[in-house]
């Protein structure tokens, strides 16, 4: 199901992206992949240049998508021996895809899921929904589950009731690959701050402002270490304001210390964009309270960039000694790693070549393999 290739500056369409490249390059011979997304909702290349099937669309004034999609299910004359949902987002009848004989087996990967109920997430009314339906539906129609870690599986099975026997930790990998240097660093700095507004030296987090991403603790830990330090770094955090509420508290908590210029919510940054931005950054603080996996993490190791990171959750598995870890829910703990990173200049060195070793363990080639034996698995193959 490939309705969210296109989703711009989404970890979950990169995921989608790079499975489809490999699919139909590396695993050509084994696996014929075949798109399927509503008529004129894919503008991605890979559309266009993969087999494809076009979900028509019924003209109607209300609920067009939910019915383009029930009639597809019930009607189409295609036949698949796996359709493989790429994020936890179904359709209220997608079970039909089975009960019909439209599909043999049902994939579905979900990139993560809290490991507690103390974790604060965002769910709108339809995640919850969907949450629902799963639970009720998902452990009789979904014949197997990928997660993004091995760390996630325990979570996603409490979260969403589904068997643990169904559900297989995969790690991802990163998209970008380093960059030509084509520009001298003054001219890039001089792009990211005519550009995106950013002011050098600098501190980067990336993430939407989003409960479980713990962007208040950190804006807490900043703010506590311009009170007492003389540092001359900027917070720069990309990935924009997201859950409402939420957000406004994040804001509120920077105009009341009066940090509007020492911390900065970037505008959506380019992706030929992104690795300057690592490479500049001093380096870089990820300290979500609950990931699936955290593809950022990787493109900080891939850009050279030292990482601060959580003690808990996909994080130590993905990062593997090569960052520093602290408790997400301290924000002491959370300034005294910044404070050092800020000050210790071979810790900061041996961070980034450890960063450089962990990403060698990582590939989109292995990640196709391992999906590609999940869908041996469930057929009985």
């Amino acid at each position: 199901m490939a309705d969210g290739l296109g989703r711009k500056g989404m970890g979950t369409a990169v995921v989608l992206e790079e499975l489809v490249r490999e699919y139909t390059t590396t695993f050509k011979d084994e696996v014929e992949v075949v798109l399927l997304y509503r008529e004129g909702e894919c503008t991605h290349a890979l559309c266009e240049s993969t087999e494809s099937v076009k979900i028509r669309i019924i003209n109607l004034p209300k609920y067009r998508g939910f019915f383009s999609y029930l009639w597809f299910f019930i009607f189409t004359k295609e036949k698949f021996d796996i359709i493989h949902f790429p994020r936890p987002s179904f359709h209220p009848f997608f079970w039909l895809l089975k009960v019909f004989g439209k599909t043999k087996k049902i994939v579905a990967t979900f990139h993560g899921a809290p490991e507690s109920k103390d974790i604060p997430i965002f769910e709108t009314g339809m995640n919850r929904f969907n949450r629902t339906m799963i639970m009720h539906w998902g452990q009789y129609f979904i014949d197997g589950v990928i997660a993004d870690s091995d760390s996630a599986v325990e979570p996603i099975a409490s979260y969403y009731k589904i068997p643990m026997k169904k559900i297989t930790g995969i790690l991802l990998a990163t998209k970008r690959s380093p960059r030509k240097q084509e520009r001298s660093d003054d001219e890039e700095k001089q792009r990211l701050e005519e550009k995106y507004g950013i002011r050098f030296p600098y501190i980067l987090s990336v993430g939407r402002l989003d409960p479980h991403k713990n962007v208040h603790r950190m804006v807490e830990a900043f703010a506590n270490l311009k009170k007492t330090q003389n540092t001359q770094h900027q917070l720069v955090i990309v990935g924009g304001r997201h859950e409402p509420e939420y957000s406004k508290k994040v804001d509120a908590m920077i105009k009341k210390d009066n940090l509007e210029n020492e911390i900065y919510i970037a505008p959506f940054i380019e992706e030929e964009d992104l690795p300057l931005l690592y490479q500049h950054a001093d380096f870089f603080v990820f300290v979500s309270l609950s990931e699936g996996f955290g593809l950022p993490l990787l493109e900080a190791m891939q850009n050279g960039t030292p990482i601060i990171t959580s003690s808990v959750s996909a994080m130590p598995e993905v990062t593997d000694g090569a960052a520093m870890t602290v408790n997400p829910w301290s924000v002491e703990e959370i300034q005294d790693a910044i404070k050092t990173l800020l000050t210790d200049n071979r810790k900061r060195e041996e961070l980034r070549e450890k960063g450089f070793e962990r990403l060698k363990d990582f590939s989109w080639q292995k990640t196709a393999e391992e999906t590609y034996g999940v869908y041996k698995t469930v057929l009985g193959k």
